[in-house]
């Protein structure tokens, strides 16, 4: 796998990061950037028109940007979140999420036909039918990090798919239309940091150090070179 090209914009203060559970503040920093694509007119990207809005500047959208880290032990006020995934018009709505370990996915259904929810995962598998208006809720407690995603497919509609992330720590994004992310509070040292865009085939890494009180700033590129085969 190759490793991640990416230009370092600054490294700067990033002001007082708020307090986390058995983690100085004052020793943690911050990683924020940009992902861009960079087309190849010999080698065509067919899902360019889905996610990069701008294809002059190429901000990289639903791509998943996370630390590969150690697990965090959660902290007890944090409560468990249940992010929404739709089935309209035979597709999944939003087609990738990004959720902690513990967190839930409610699966619902607002097309007329009968649809699925499945996944055949080392770590969690499901089948479960939804009628139309129906609603299916899971818990998704097993991390599976940026290289085991769980692939969502409804077994009456093949076209259809999806993929959950789930991470045993709070070091990820999922990239929206501007191609943005941001991670805080990161206890200082050197990490890996992995991008993955499951519905392109897209995946690479860097090392990265983080340093206390500041703000790494990264444009990440992207072209056909890290396309997976």
């Amino acid at each position: 796998m190759s490793m991640m090209h990416a230009r370092l914009i600054a490294d700067e203060p990033s002001g007082v990061e708020p307090k986390a559970p058995g983690i100085n503040s004052r020793l943690t920093g911050s990683i924020e950037g940009t992902v861009i694509y960079r087309a190849d007119a010999e080698r065509p990207w067919r899902y360019a028109r889905y996610y990069v809005k701008d294809r002059h500047q190429g901000q990289l959208a639903e791509a998943v940007v996370a630390l590969k880290s150690a697990a965090v032990q959660r902290d007890p006020s944090d409560q468990a979140a249940t992010v929404v995934v739709d089935q309209k018009n035979f597709q999944f709505i939003p087609e990738t999420v990004a959720i902690r370990a513990g967190d839930r996915v409610k699966f619902l259904n607002n097309d007329k036909e009968v649809h699925n929810v499945r996944t055949v995962h080392p770590r969690q598998s499901f089948n479960t039918n939804i009628p139309s208006g129906g609603e299916h809720v899971e818990t998704f407690r097993h991390a599976g990090g940026i290289r085991l995603p769980y692939r969502i497919e409804c077994v009456y509609h093949s076209a259809m798919r999806s993929w959950i992330y789930v991470f045993d720590h709070p070091y990820y994004q999922l990239t929206g239309a501007d191609g943005r992310f941001r991670l805080t509070k990161i206890p200082q040292g050197e990490y890996v940091l992995e991008m993955a865009h499951p519905a392109g085939q897209l995946r690479l890494r860097r090392k990265i150090n983080v340093a206390p009180g500041k703000t790494t700033r990264l444009e990440i590129v992207v072209s056909p070179d890290n396309k997976l085969e």
